[in-house]
């Protein structure tokens, strides 16, 4: 089963290594899977917080508000985000999927297990470590292995009543923002049909998802509140309505127990937070990750462990048909040679080799190689073949 319609230039995952820092909230139209290899760092999802140690995994929903930040700064975090149209298109039924988080009661898989999973994850994504994309093959078996493991409806298999009960509910709740209606537990029972004890049916949720009914409606309207703090001018009045509080008082009240300085402080701390992206978080090269955890990426003893690395250039882009370096090529100058020369100089002291990108998909391969191949006429001819051991046109 494959991604059916997804467009072909895109990937459908990204996948690296980075040491946090202190991200602001943020969240994706993505599977978000954070994987902590040294140290440990802090996690918040809206109104929840833990401590992640070496050997632990966390996976944040789509669109889920969530936060990471160091508790030291000798942390390292593999990241991968495999992209919602592709997770949809592979799995169809992916918007009834609630990923359980391991805080949650009923979602502990146990230590052994957890040490599998992150075990089958690193082996699956190592051969695409040094590429810039990600196998559609390889997603596929990833998203297989995280809703095997981590769709919290696992605990109700074999059971489709309860299954079909909890899914209704799960709907109008995520699939139809029904919490930001000021509605009672008995209001979403009558909605969605479900005329049970009340107790009976916040016990049964509560074993899903690791809460009540009534503190998931509280962090749904939170989450909704963060994300409208975050992305408009609203006032805080039209937010705490927008969300489903009952009043602005109330939603002052339920955001100060979870944040203390209060929605506008926060507000302005997090957009400040927002505009430093490079102070946040810093990208890691695989090379050197890979060195220190041999075992848990496969990487056979045999191979060297020669820092041999590359950076993926793509001057066309996925759509364009020809570049603007093209037009220019014929009419290139000194200053342009050693500009280019200076930028390709820094990589090759590094032992940095570029490795330029055409795609097959382009109606114009033929003339996107024409186009790379006269850049390197160009640098052989002011500085010499043996300048460019290492690079490489890579059709992808």
């Amino acid at each position: 089963m494959s991604a059916k319609g997804y467009l072909a230039h895109r990937s459908p995952a990204n996948v690296q290594f980075l040491k946090v820092k202190d991200e602001p909230f943020r969240w994706h139209n993505s599977i978000e899977v954070v994987i902590v290899l040294e140290g440990s760092i802090h996690v918040a999802i809206a109104d929840e917080q833990r401590t992640l140690g070496a050997g632990t995994i966390e996976i944040f929903n789509i669109n889920q508000v969530h936060r990471l930040w160091q508790t030291d700064e000798n942390n390292v975090v593999l990241q991968i985000n495999i992209d919602a149209e592709f997770a949809k298109g592979y799995y169809p039924d992916l918007s009834y999927v609630w990923f359980a988080h391991e805080f949650s009661p009923g979602a502990y898989l146990g230590l052994e297990r957890v040490e599998g999973i992150i075990e089958e994850i690193c082996t699956l994504i190592t051969p695409s470590l040094t590429s810039s994309e990600v196998p559609l093959l390889t997603v596929e078996h990833l998203l297989d292995l995280l809703i095997m493991n981590f769709d919290a409806k696992r605990m109700f298999e074999g059971n489709a009543t309860r299954l079909q009960r909890i899914g209704r509910i799960y709907d109008y709740l995520f699939n139809q923002s029904g919490f930001i209606n000021k509605a009672s537990l008995n209001d979403i029972a009558k909605h969605t049909e479900e005329f049970l004890n009340l107790d009976y049916l916040s016990s049964q949720f509560k074993l899903l998802i690791g809460d009540t009914l009534q503190n998931l409606l509280h962090y749904l309207r939170i989450e909704h509140a963060i994300k409208q703090l975050l992305t408009t001018e609203q006032s805080l009045v039209e937010i705490s309505i927008e969300s489903g509080f009952s009043s602005p008082r109330y939603f002052y009240q339920r955001f100060n127990k979870i944040f203390p300085e209060g929605p506008k402080v926060f507000r302005e701390q997090h957009i400040k937070k927002r505009e430093m992206k490079e102070r946040v978080r810093e990208v890691i090269d695989p090379a050197l990750v890979l060195a220190r955890h041999r075992r848990l990426f496969k990487i056979p003893e045999t191979i060297s462990n020669e820092r041999n690395r590359w950076i993926y250039i793509d001057i066309f882009g996925p759509d364009e048909e020809k570049s603007t370096l093209e037009e220019t090529l014929d009419s290139l100058n000194c200053d342009d040679i050693q500009a280019l020369t200076l930028i390709m100089n820094q990589y090759r002291e590094n032992d940095i080799y570029p490795v330029f990108v055409v795609r097959t998909s382009s109606r114009a391969i033929s003339e996107q190689i024409s186009t790379i191949q006269k850049l390197l006429q160009n640098y052989t001819l002011t500085y010499g073949a043996e300048y460019m051991k290492g690079w490489r046109i890579e059709l992808q």
